[in-house]
């Protein structure tokens, strides 16, 4: 039961990556700002940027797990569905950081978007001029 949930949170979480960071071309993601903004959707279909810097580019960060290789070894059914996911669909799974690559005690990275855009995101959050302040991020 478990797993079966888990592996639906999972497949959710390939969809809303690739949503934000692809979608056709027209992500949340700004290549040349280096974050994520909100996009308006007007009535007829069009749909443009909002380049405001706010909470919502430093959502990403909140999107972040790591699986241990204990939690693999024990969840069978739910490693085959991720590994089903990282074979068959590449796509969804080449947005997000590391899921293929394990780190520090066979650990893997789940994160909304890849580990470079991650590091732009933190960049612009730790930057007194932008995000941070003496008293945390405003």
């Amino acid at each position: 039961m478990y797993e079966d949930i888990a592996s639906k949170f999972f497949e959710h979480f390939l969809y809303i990556s690739s949503a934000m960071n692809s979608m056709s071309g027209k992500g949340l993601w700004d290549e040349a700002d280096g974050f994520y903004y909100d996009r308006l959707q007007l009535p007829h279909g069009d749909s443009f940027p909002m380049r405001v810097r706010s909470m919502v580019g430093l959502i990403p960060l909140f999107a972040v797990d790591t699986i241990e290789a204990s939690t693999l070894a024990r969840l069978g059914g739910f490693r085959r569905r991720m590994e089903w996911f990282i074979r068959n669909r590449p796509d969804l799974c080449s947005n997000i950081a590391s899921i293929t690559r394990e780190g520090v005690a066979e650990r893997r990275l789940l994160a909304i978007c890849q580990a470079d855009r991650l590091r732009r995101v933190l960049e612009r959050m730790l930057d007194e001029t932008e995000f941070l302040s003496p008293f945390g991020v405003r």
